[in-house]
């Protein structure tokens, strides 16, 4: 059998597998929120789930919300929700009466463009229609999101991943103790955050690892490398070191997004603020201190007490800069506005005759680290930028 065919039969067996599994759920008696959070890997207690109303809903969405169910066929049968879960399985919505799987309706995506397609995400707002005594629901339109925090997952076609909407801050989390902080990766969560309009805020992880010079090493260079303006806390789990500081920088009414890599110590941080162990969490290799992945979906947990929704999401081996311009000016701005008074528009600030940048370094205006790493980002990004097809536009 040729390839051709083989991927082809592979692909109408699995669209077959798919629809009768639809219909074995569809025919299947209601189950309990308890009941069918249970069988959720991951998510061991319906406490931990976020309620609908820690996931505010600003009036652009409920003005949508309201405008698809004037035009929607049984309008009585919608309910406006949240996705909170996504992983292999259907995404797992709460809405204000209960908290269910929903599976994507035939044609709902809606485009925002000529070929970006709208897809759910965690932290979405959905519109999802939920029939009499059944225990599924339909997403049958994704709400406008207030923020989007996206990653570059395309090769030359301009394909992005949103890894969780509607957030508010971003938590950078660096491990300590396993040599010195990978600043290129904070730079580069930075760039992100700060590009989808969400607050930055480095988390250093396993303090306990390290004696007071390591950490006052690689707590000066954070700081030197992040600026005065972003937030960098020194956290310990199995101390509970910094937990408190943490929980203020997810405010009640608030969605955050923790970001780092495998081993970086997430999961363990998440549990520490829950107060129990709810995630997995796994050892870190000895040769390497590379952790291995524990996290298999993107979910948000509720964080006890006055305090707001965390989404925490697989670490990430990678984060490609590519179209983010905005974040990298937004990070580094007072080397942006130096670099209005260079000579050539297009300076690279590092070896151009009338350079304003390098000049406000050596008054020392500008940190020597910060303009090195911004070189070393902005050269990436263009690099990044010559590898796509002509006809993508970012």
């Amino acid at each position: 059998m040729g390839k051709a065919k083989a991927k082809a039969k592979k692909k109408t067996t699995g669209a077959r597998a798919k629809r009768d599994r639809r219909r074995k759920l569809a025919t299947e008696a209601p189950v309990s929120a308890e009941e069918l959070l249970a069988s959720v890997p991951g998510l061991d207690a319906l406490q931990d789930v976020p309620a609908f109303d820690d996931l505010p809903v600003d009036e652009t969405q409920q003005t949508a919300f309201d405008d698809f169910c004037a035009h929607a066929e049984e309008p009585e049968q919608m309910q406006l929700g949240a996705v909170v879960r996504l992983d292999r399985g259907f995404p797992l919505v709460v809405t204000a009466d209960d908290t269910f799987r929903a599976e994507h309706a035939v044609g709902f995506a809606k485009s925002r463009g000529e070929d970006e397609v709208l897809l759910p995400a965690v932290g979405d707002r959905v519109a999802v229609r939920r029939a009499p005594g059944h225990d599924m629901g339909v997403i049958e339109c994704v709400l406008p999101r207030r923020t989007s925090f996206e990653r570059w997952r395309g090769r030359a076609r301009g394909e992005r991943q949103v890894l969780c909407s509607n957030v508010d801050s971003v938590l950078i989390v660096q491990a300590l103790g396993a040599g010195e902080v990978l600043l290129d990766r904070v730079a580069r969560s930075l760039v992100l955050a700060l590009d989808c309009d969400a607050e930055p805020v480095v988390v250093l992880t396993k303090a306990d690892r390290c004696d007071a010079e390591e950490l006052e090493r690689d707590l000066d260079r954070v700081r030197r490398l992040v600026g005065p303006d972003v937030r960098v806390i020194v956290t310990s789990s199995a101390e509970g070191r910094g937990l408190d500081e943490v929980r203020i920088c997810v405010p009640a009414g608030s969605c955050a997004m923790i970001l780092g890599e495998s081993g970086a110590g997430k999961s363990t941080l998440l549990n520490a603020l829950l107060g129990h162990d709810t995630l997995a969490t796994g050892g870190v290799r000895e040769r390497d201190d590379q952790g291995r992945h524990t996290t298999v979906a993107r979910v948000m947990v509720a964080l006890p007490g006055d305090a707001g929704v965390i989404a925490d999401a697989p670490g990430l081996r990678s984060l490609p800069l590519v179209g983010h311009e905005r974040g990298l000016a937004r990070a580094f701005p007072e080397i942006v506005e130096a670099s209005r008074a260079c000579r050539f528009g297009d300076c690279t600030h590092t070896h151009e005759p009338g350079c304003a940048v390098r000049e406000a370094e050596d008054a020392g205006q500008i940190d020597s680290l910060r303009l090195e790493t911004f070189q070393s980002l902005a050269s990436s990004m263009r690099v990044s930028a010559q590898m796509l097809d002509p006809d993508v536009h970012l």
